[in-house]
Parts: C-alpha cells; structure tokens; sequence
C-alpha cells in the first residue's frame, strides 16, 4: 500500500505541473537530432563467424569468451491448441543470468513542473542509434562493478535516501519470445534535490510527461523501455 501512495503521490504532482509544464517538443528532438550527427558511432551487420570475443560450443550454444552478458541456445516449445499459431517449433533464444534496472528519474521545479531525466543511448540494432531512454538503463553486473565494469551514471539513485523517493519498482518480464524468463526491475525514483546529480548536458535531457507523449508518437525517437517504465502512471 505504501507503493501505491507513492504513485498516487506522483499523479497528484503530474495533474498540478500539467497547468505549466512544457508542451513543446521541438528543442528536444533538435538536440538529439544534433547528437547523432556528433556523436561517432556506426554499426554494420557482419557473419557470426567473424564476430570477436565470441564462441560456438560443440552443441552450438552461443557466449561471450568471458562468460559475461549473454548467450544464445534453443529452446523447444509445445503449445496447446488454440494458444499459439501453431503446437509447436524450435528456435534460438537470449539466455542471461539476470536482467536489469530501467529506471526514471524524476524532479518538480517551481518553473518547470515535474520532469524526467532521459538519456540518449547508443545501440547497435537502433534506427538512427541514438534515441531517447530510461536515466538508468544497465544490468546488475554493471550496477554492481563486477569484473571491473563501469557503474552506470546515478547508481545511488537506486536506494531510497531522503533525497531519493522510490515511487514504484516492480519485474517486467522481457519480450519471452526473444528473451528466455528473463525480467528487468523497472523504477520510478523521485528526487527532492537534483542539483548533486551528475548530468552531463551531452547525453542527457529533463523533459516533461507531456514533451515525452509528443515525441512518442515521432518515428524511432523515444526507446521501448521508456515507455514500460511510464506505462503505471
């Protein structure tokens, strides 16, 4: 029940900034616009054979030399009648040991509202690569620095603090006809004060709930994740 009044805490704050947040989109989509003819990245589709840090087991099973990220296996389905297409088919699926975070982070200011903090994120099997995604999109390796990976940008964010109010979190399992039950912890962190927070003007963007809605109906500019983690307000 405390969740809940936390969500209901923050649709009351959302109805109040709707009066005199920013409607407009325009700015954001310049800047990403922008980013992406500044920010050097490419990627092209090559032959599994040729890709690096790679392995084939003898039973065909895909992963990573170091044993981290993911792998890919098959997996055999059986269906009753009537639930799927067909009853039945074998295909390859993304194995991981464990998901993710797809966190949020939202601010109020007396001029602007209430905001959330986005980032433009580059990858690979996007269309124009950068696009619009959660404050922390990572997995728990990353989160957790293990075998000397980078911690995500506001990582501190994850535990409530006073400064930090967690206004849900809840698994979402990932699309389960790529993803074998793998689920992502999807967050909404609310911050009394965010001036410490280290937000770099070149990957990151506040932008209200209306300025979001408006570029979710653009082509290719507002990530999935986004989306999912919005979706319970």
């Amino acid at each position: 029940m405390a969740e809940h009044a936390h969500i209901d805490w923050l649709r009351e704050r959302l109805r109040a900034s709707l009066a005199h947040e920013a409607k407009d989109a325009s700015e954001l989509i310049s800047w990403l616009e922008a980013r992406r003819k500044q920010v050097p990245f490419s990627a092209e589709l090559i032959p599994l054979r040729e890709v690096a840090g790679w392995r084939q087991a003898d039973n065909g099973n895909i992963s990573h030399t170091t044993g981290q990220f993911f792998g890919i296996q098959g997996v055999r389905v059986k269906s009753a009648p009537g639930l799927r297409e067909i009853a039945g088919w074998d295909q390859p699926i993304f194995t991981q040991a464990e998901g993710g975070v797809l966190a949020l982070i939202g601010r109020e200011t007396s001029g602007h509202g209430v905001e959330f903090l986005l980032q433009a994120k580059a990858d690979p099997g996007n269309v124009g690569y950068l696009q619009f995604c959660p404050s922390i999109q990572s997995t728990w390796e990353n989160i957790r620095g293990l075998k000397g990976a980078r911690r995500p940008s506001f990582a501190e964010c994850l535990e409530p603090s006073e400064n930090v109010r967690i206004v849900y979190r809840a698994k979402h399992n990932e699309e389960g006809s790529r993803f074998w039950q793998k689920s992502n912890e999807n967050m909404i962190l609310f911050v009394r004060d965010a001036t410490g927070l280290a937000v770099s003007e070149e990957v990151h963007r506040w932008a209200s709930l209306s300025q979001i809605k408006a570029m979710m109906l653009l082509d290719n500019v507002v990530g999935p994740y986004v989306r999912t983690v919005l979706a319970p307000l």
